[in-house]
């Protein structure tokens, strides 16, 4: 047993609604001074950490116990490789030599420069042709992701860049399409690869976009998007699959881990961050422009996020007539980058009992429901709780309180202590739903799993879902 811790670029006029085309590029003396000064600061971003993004309320998950940031190194290897691209396209694609006006999208260069990794592109091709060709059949279109996906940070649903997305699909593609929003606040990719099979591909989508904030730039979220995208990859009706990496204040991001995951697996991977990072070190807009908060776009910053989407999309469909339009199945001979650790990841709750067994639920019988995450189990006297589990690996969702109300549970497994939870969130900016890995093998095996509360000052505390692989 061990215990787990926690371009290519078309140079063609682009047709979105979104798009302004930069001017004055010829302004030479302003230009190289901030070409060399993004360049220069581009690589400090690597060495930001990680600030979480938050609920639906705009909230950050990362301001967690103490009001402290939760920051991650990136590895030194993933850092190499993420300076090489986004310093690569920053080159090719420099910043304006002049001040932008946000509320006008996205400039032609900022466009470029997001396509961090193009990837093989013939499954949107495939999905676009046919959708084309046939009209008034349905494209699905799914995107996974956290509370920026939820829409956080925008002032209306239809400014969200889900919707945003939607809308440029119905003008120039199909009326016929089906948008499933998935996001959910202050989630990780973690919880991502556990509950995509329930809420993103039993729809069988055509089209799946990925967005996680959250995730540290380290192994272990790279090894939840390898999982997470080889899931997606590897159902039988070929989806397109698109990772989309947005940014938080100052440019820390999980890119260089994500990145390695799109590059093994050839998908493409559109990166918000390397569009608007070096505009704003460049001093061509402000943060505050695009974001209300450390985290969330506000309109401005969901329009400029769209039109990174869109143009990407309209681009392969300029260009169908050249492009490969055969959605291959995917070959299993590809290598995980991390080894697929949560593959046949789920959610565990009261009514899945062939994945989670309640031996003796104790004191745990208040029956839990928060957001998506139903039928736990919840207790307000403290207590013990017994469950049976069969599983490599073994996670929890738990509620975290700003009430001071929650409390402590000790975790064992098979008898051995191998996590202590604390669920109270006390000062904090809401109550969110957090994931934490107790127990991880090489095996898959019967486990018994106990929770005891050990805060008699404190009782309540409630487990929301099981997560499983």
């Amino acid at each position: 047993m061990r215990l787990s811790k926690h371009v290519h670029f078309d140079q063609r006029i682009l047709k979105s609604p979104y798009f302004v085309k930069n001017e004055n590029q010829d302004q030479k003396g302003i230009f190289n001074m901030k070409k060399i000064l993004a360049a220069a600061l581009s690589l400090c971003m690597a060495g930001f950490a990680l600030t979480g993004c938050g609920s639906s309320d705009s909230s950050s998950k990362a301001e967690a116990a103490n009001g402290s940031t939760a920051s991650t190194e990136s590895t030194a290897e993933g850092t190499a490789e993420n300076e090489s691209v986004s310093d690569k396209l920053l080159a090719e694609y420099p910043v304006s030599a002049e001040k932008i006006d946000v509320n006008n999208g996205a400039t032609e260069n900022m466009i470029a420069r997001s396509v961090i990794n193009e990837g093989d592109t013939s499954r949107l091709a495939a999905k676009l042709d046919h959708a084309l060709a046939n009209p008034k059949e349905t494209t699905k279109i799914c995107f996974l992701g956290d509370s920026i996906t939820a829409g956080s940070g925008a002032n209306s649903s239809m400014n969200q860049y889900v919707n945003q997305f939607k809308t440029w699909w119905e003008e120039n593609i199909s009326f016929y399409v089906d948008v499933t929003n998935a996001g959910i606040g202050a989630t990780d990719s973690y919880i991502g690869v556990h509950r995509a099979q329930r809420d993103a591909l039993e729809a069988q989508p055509d089209i799946i976009v990925i967005e996680f904030i959250n995730d540290a730039d380290d192994e272990f979220y790279e090894s939840c998007m390898d999982s997470l995208v080889r899931m997606c990859l590897k159902q039988e009706n070929n989806p397109a699959v698109i990772i989309l990496e947005p940014s938080c204040e100052g440019g820390s991001s999980p890119q260089a881990a994500h990145l390695k995951v799109a590059q093994a697996y050839d998908i493409p991977m559109i990166s918000y961050h390397d569009a608007v990072i070096p505009e704003i070190e460049a001093g061509n807009f402000t943060w505050a422009d695009i974001s209300p908060d450390n985290v969330h776009p506000n309109d401005a910053g969901h329009i400029i996020m769209a039109s990174l989407l869109t143009n990407f999309t309209n681009n392969i469909k300029e260009n169908l007539d050249s492009a490969d339009k055969e959605a291959k199945p995917f070959d299993d001979s590809i290598t995980a980058p991390t080894g697929d650790p949560f593959a046949e990841a789920t959610i565990g709750s009261r009514e899945t009992t062939d994945i989670i067994k309640t031996t003796d639920e104790g004191s745990f019988t208040d029956v839990t429901t928060f957001q998506k995450f139903t039928d736990g189990w919840g207790t307000t006297t403290g207590g013990t709780a017994t469950f049976e589990i069969t599983a490599k690996n073994i996670g929890m969702i738990y509620f975290m309180t700003v009430d001071g109300s929650s409390g402590i549970a000790s975790i064992k497994v098979d008898g051995e202590d191998v996590a202590t939870i604390n669920a109270d969130f006390t000062g904090g900016w809401g109550n969110y739903a957090k994931a934490e890995q107790i127990y991880s093998s090489d095996e898959v095996a019967t486990h018994t799993v106990e929770v005891t509360i050990i805060d008699d000052a404190k009782p309540n505390f409630q487990i929301l879902n099981w997560l499983v692989s």
